[in-house]
């Protein structure tokens, strides 16, 4: 048990830090648009800056969503075992999807200013399945370290 815990955190905190750089470097990418020149630095800087800004909001939010989203994984792939990863991966990214839709439609806002582009709501939905990702490989390699 301690064990999934421990992946379900390394899977969030990878899948909130794509979550970050995709709309760290989305959001620069519409300043270069503008002929605002943006170095290495500033890119590195901005980022940062967004890990540590966004973690009293968002990352509770992508806790939360991808919570429910493995949750559910895991009942269905009771049967399906064998699609654990695909199942996890798709978990991750259908979490994310749904809680900025839940956001957009019941809240009329969006959790992140890069979900109102197609690109941005689809780097969101990839960080989810990042996260799905970083889950199977991390709990794999967890179960494996523990077997006698």
């Amino acid at each position: 048990m301690l064990q999934r815990v421990l992946a379900f955190i390394v899977a969030v905190l990878g899948g909130y830090v794509f979550a970050v750089l995709a709309y760290s470097q989305l959001n620069l990418s519409n300043l270069t648009d503008m002929g605002v020149t943006v170095d290495l630095a500033d890119r590195f800087g901005t980022f940062t800056h967004d890990v540590v800004s966004m973690t009293s909001m968002y990352l509770p939010i992508m806790t939360v969503a991808l919570l429910v989203a493995f949750l559910l994984a895991a009942l269905v792939l009771r049967w399906v075992p064998h699609l654990r990863t695909l199942g996890y991966v798709l978990a991750g990214a259908t979490g994310m999807f749904a809680v900025i839709l839940f956001f957009k439609v019941g809240m009329g806002t969006h959790p992140i200013a890069v979900t109102r582009t197609l690109v941005g709501l689809v780097s969101q939905g990839l960080a989810g399945a990042v996260a799905g990702l970083v889950y199977v490989w991390v709990s794999q390699r967890l179960s494996s370290d523990a077997a006698p």
